[in-house]
């Protein structure tokens, strides 16, 4: 009996060894290990990310992160809600190459990376937008605990790990009259302490087809109503890209040529101080060195604001200078109250100067006898509570709590002595 038994055991530890040897066989791909992408073959990877860095709002930006590798480069992608705004990553004097995306109201910043960036801090800079702030914060990536979903898609050229920066005036859309000569704005580019020579080129587009321009006098004619665009683009090959080719930035400026020229903005000349035939050149600037620097003296001012480029040039392409006041007129945004709106001249060391304005229809007007730099705003910025001011208020609340909790236990003993004085009474 003792014999059937241990028979009866054996088969059964048998069988149940046969079972778990057939899963691992058959179901082995379906179980996820833990494996860093840098110490693996090519693939991608989900990363966790260690947000211990970030002080508040961590629910903002994601959880965890995408890891490609391809041969020794490597691209990471990170992202953060509508909540946040410019967000960067801080490279020292240079820039991490990279392309953006959005979806389902993310924005998606894939980097490239060499291995031993992608194993260090990365330091980033954000604007919290319910805050009104800008904060820094550093992430870490968990590479130890990454899981392989796939192999690695190849999606043709990607940014080197370090791309050239470009400096420039241009904004990066402008209206102009149909044959108006556009003086092309020069620019400057490096790579960390690199300086780095700057193309041009320009091209006209008409039903999807792109035609060359020539570029005469470092200026381009509008001879066309429609779309042109110029160019601009530096390179170097101490860093490349994944297919070998010298790393490279292009900064792209629209110009819309029309017959009746720009809405954007329109300027007259009521002291007759400008040369006949007189253009203007404005510019809606969204990105870049001005506006960066726009962005900064309005942090004090406003949160709501937007900053144009005025250019005035003559028949030949010539930049011309008001020699008194003119009356210029922006089309800024049409939830702007006309009744507070302010206008600003930021001089090229960033000094701004406040311009008396009045709301005219869609647009603001003002006089001046200034072109380059204007920024429309409705001046105010929303409270934002310091980081100290919430250890405050949370040190209150404990203090508040401690109190209350002292309070009753005061009032229970004095209750209780109470009671007691008046039983020994009674007895």
């Amino acid at each position: 009996m003792v014999k059937k038994r241990n028979k009866l055991i054996a088969f059964f530890v048998a069988m149940f060894i046969c079972l778990i040897t057939l899963a691992a066989l058959m179901g082995g791909g379906l179980t996820a290990y833990a494996e860093s992408p840098v110490s693996s073959s090519d693939g991608t990877y989900s990363v966790p990310v260690n947000l211990d860095g970030l002080a508040m709002g961590a629910d903002n930006f994601s959880p965890s992160a995408t890891v490609e590798k391809s041969g020794k480069n490597y691209y990471m992608t990170f992202g953060h809600s509508s909540s946040i705004s410019d967000m960067v990553l801080e490279s020292g004097s240079m820039q991490t190459g990279y392309t953006v995306r959005t979806a389902n109201g993310w924005t998606y910043y894939t980097y490239t990376m060499s291995a031993e960036r992608l194993q260090s801090s990365l330091s980033f800079t954000a604007y919290i937008v319910p805050m009104s702030m800008t904060v820094d914060f550093s992430i870490t990536l968990n590479l130890a605990a990454g899981t392989r979903m796939g192999d690695y898609v190849d999606v043709g050229e990607r940014p080197a790990e370090y791309v050239p920066v470009i400096e420039t005036s241009a904004g990066a859309e402008y209206e102009a009259a149909r044959g108006t000569v556009f003086p092309i704005p020069s620019a400057t580019a490096t790579l960390g302490s690199e300086n780095l020579d700057v193309s041009i080129s320009a091209y006209y587009v008409q039903g999807g087809e792109r035609t060359d321009v020539a570029i005469t006098n470092n200026s381009i004619t509008l001879e066309n109503v429609g779309e042109y665009h110029v160019v601009y683009r530096a390179e170097s090959g101490t860093y490349l890209t994944n297919l070998g080719n010298p790393s490279y930035t292009e900064y792209d400026v629209k110009i819309t040529s029309s017959a009746g020229g720009s809405t954007l903005a329109r300027v007259e000349d009521p002291n007759g101080v400008l040369p006949e035939g007189t253009s203007i050149l404005p510019s809606r600037i969204t990105a870049g060195t001005l506006y960066e620097q726009a962005a900064e003296k309005m942090k004090s001012i406003a949160d709501n604001f937007e900053v144009f480029g005025v250019s005035l040039v003559g028949t030949d392409g010539t930049q011309v200078m008001p020699g008194g006041n003119i009356t210029l007129y922006l089309q800024a945004n049409m939830t702007y109250d006309r009744n507070e709106v302010v206008v600003y001249h930021m001089a090229e060391d960033g000094a701004l100067t406040e311009l008396s304005a009045d709301g005219y229809g869609r647009y603001v007007k003002f006089d001046t006898d200034r072109t380059g730099t204007f920024i429309v705003c409705i001046p105010g910025v929303a409270f934002a509570m310091p980081m100290w001011g919430y250890a405050v208020i949370l040190v209150a609340c404990v203090l508040v709590v401690a109190a209350a909790v002292m309070v009753t236990v005061i009032l229970v003993r004095r209750k209780k002595k109470a009671k007691k004085l008046q039983e020994n009474a009674i007895e």
